[in-house]
């Protein structure tokens, strides 16, 4: 049976969009001068990845077109709201999850190495919170 799963990483502070969308694309060990195409929504753009021979995975970069505005949060899904999201999505037989895991492990990475907020869900799976700035201990 032919399925298709989304890990979905959603960035709570500002992030340049496209600079994710390449940082993606290394993730995914592809090179950056890949195709691509903009899909308008309206308010919100989707950077879409085009399919390339032997990749496993196709990823998106959605993003408010105002700059400084935030995605909306879907309150049906639980999902919060954000300054862009990263979806990485495979169609296949044996999915594996650990595999997705490492994808959102590795663009965490570098949101981390950024300091920016981030949160993922695999699939249906809860939300979970990947990196969120702990306020200072004050010394005494």
């Amino acid at each position: 049976m032919t399925m298709t799963v989304t890990t979905t990483i959603v960035v709570g502070d500002p992030v340049d969009a496209y600079e994710l969308f390449a940082h993606a694309r290394t993730v995914l060990g592809l090179p950056l001068d890949g195709r691509w195409h903009l899909v308008d929504h309206g308010q919100v753009h989707t950077l879409h990845s085009l399919p390339e021979p032997g990749v496993p995975a196709q990823f998106s970069v959605s993003f408010p077109v105002q700059i400084g505005a935030r995605h909306p949060d879907d309150p049906d899904t639980g999902m919060p709201g954000g300054y862009a999201l990263l979806a990485f999505t495979t169609t296949g037989d044996g999915l594996d999850r650990r595999w997705h895991r490492d994808l959102a492990g590795r663009a965490g990475a570098w949101l981390t190495g950024r300091r920016l907020r981030w949160t993922w869900q695999h699939a249906d799976g809860p939300w979970t919170v990947g990196y969120d700035l702990h306020p200072q201990v004050a010394a005494r």
